[in-house]
Formats: C-alpha cells, sequence, structure tokens
C-alpha cells in the first residue's frame, strides 16, 4: 500500500473544515433569517389586517433549508445551498485587501430569494417561471454582499465592511418586498402565446398553459427585437 502524502490530509482537515464551519455558520444565520421573515409578516400582518381583509400576508417555514412567505399576489422563496462557493479570479472580491490577505475569506456560503406569482404555486401552473431577486453570500468572518436585482446589484456590495445581522436582513426582506410588489403582471406578447399544443392543453385543463412571469426589470423578446 502507496504511503499517503501528507498534503491531502492536510488540505482535507484545513479546507474541509473551514468549509463545514461556514456551512454551520451560514446555517444559524438562516435560522435568525427565518426568525426575521416571521417577525416582519406578524408585523405587516397586524397592519393589514387593521385596513382590509383582503390583502394576505403569511410565512411558512419549509424545513431546514428554505422558508416561504406570500404578500398579495407574490411570494418569496428564501433558500439556503448546503454548498461552500468561492469566485473566479477575475471577481471583484478576489481583488479586495481583505481577500488577498487570507484566501478562504472568500469562501461562502450562499442564501437566495426567488420571486414567484403566488397563483402560479397556488394553482400548480408549471410553464410559469420565478426570478433570482438576490443571492446573499456569507463567509465565517460573518461578512458579506449580496448580488441580485434592483438594491441588491449595489447596496450591500462592501465585502470588507459589511457584517451580516438580523438587523439588515430585516431590512432586506422589506427592501425585496417592495421590489416584487412596484413591478406589475404585464400581458405577454401575442406573437409569444397564439399557439397551444395538444399535450400543454390536456396537462393544463382549467389554467394557463402558457408562461406567466412579472418583467422586474427584464426586457422582453419582442422588445429587444425592436431596439
Amino acid at each position: 500500500m502507496s504511503a499517503i502524502n501528507q498534503d491531502v490530509i492536510n488540505a482535507l482537515l484545513n479546507k474541509s473544515t473551514a468549509k463545514q464551519f461556514i456551512i454551520k455558520n451560514t446555517l444559524a444565520h438562516f435560522e435568525e433569517s427565518k426568525a426575521s421573515l416571521s417577525d416582519v409578516v406578524k408585523q405587516i400582518s397586524a397592519q393589514i389586517v387593521s385596513n382590509t381583509s383582503e390583502v394576505v400576508v403569511q410565512y411558512k417555514d419549509n424545513g431546514k433549508y428554505e422558508a416561504e412567505i406570500k404578500f398579495g399576489g407574490d411570494m418569496l422563496f428564501f433558500s439556503m445551498h448546503t454548498n461552500v462557493f468561492t469566485f473566479d479570479v477575475n471577481h471583484p472580491i478576489q481583488k479586495l485587501k481583505y481577500v488577498q490577505e487570507d484566501g478562504m475569506r472568500a469562501y461562502c456560503g450562499m442564501i437566495e430569494i426567488y420571486n414567484f406569482l403566488s397563483d402560479s404555486i397556488t394553482f400548480s401552473r408549471l410553464n410559469d417561471v420565478g426570478y433570482l431577486m438576490a443571492r446573499i453570500f456569507i463567509n465565517h468572518e460573518n461578512h458579506f454582499f449580496t448580488e441580485g436585482k434592483g438594491q441588491f446589484a449595489f447596496l450591500y456590495g462592501d465585502f470588507e465592511k459589511q457584517i451580516f445581522s438580523q438587523e439588515i436582513m430585516n431590512e432586506m426582506i422589506q427592501t425585496v418586498m417592495l421590489y416584487c410588489i412596484q413591478f406589475d403582471l404585464w400581458a405577454p406578447a401575442l406573437t409569444e402565446v397564439e399557439q397551444l399544443t395538444v399535450l400543454e392543453k390536456i396537462q393544463q385543463t382549467g389554467m394557463t398553459a402558457h408562461k406567466t412571469a412579472k418583467r422586474l426589470g427584464f426586457t422582453m423578446h419582442h422588445e429587444s427585437d425592436l431596439t
């Protein structure tokens, strides 16, 4: 039996141990984030109910790695990925002195936020699409940054100085909710829905078989053809 290279042992002990710590750390933050989601929903619900009974705001825990909130015609899914990620050499965080001093600081856990129309989930409209609103990356020192739509593209970009907290998560939740509420559902171009296969009709009897989704800042295919 050949001798085991000590470099293999060291790499496994050092990097794998660090990654396990990052996962546990991210999971702890995700649990706090679920508490924030529940709290924000309770506060909004209390104020909504006093004004109208028509608008529904709900929170649901979908297990260890996912939670959802429903508000009006929208749903947001908050999911924690079970793997650790780093970034290619051209990514902006790799150029930071903070990361260059310690390469392990570039390894992060990830929380994703997806937006769907609530009817897409309620009626199991399998052709409907949701959009990624934000990705939150958190390292072993609790530093974080985000990538995403709207304010998530620039507001939380200071990886060197930003420390993840429940207060920041409360702010993020309300930011992404407001962003979703402000985008309305547009009717798709006629050319995008003028055909329907028999299979689609059979599978989707009683509901639309075409994709339904908000714009959320994306350019539609027929619009890009005109520019």
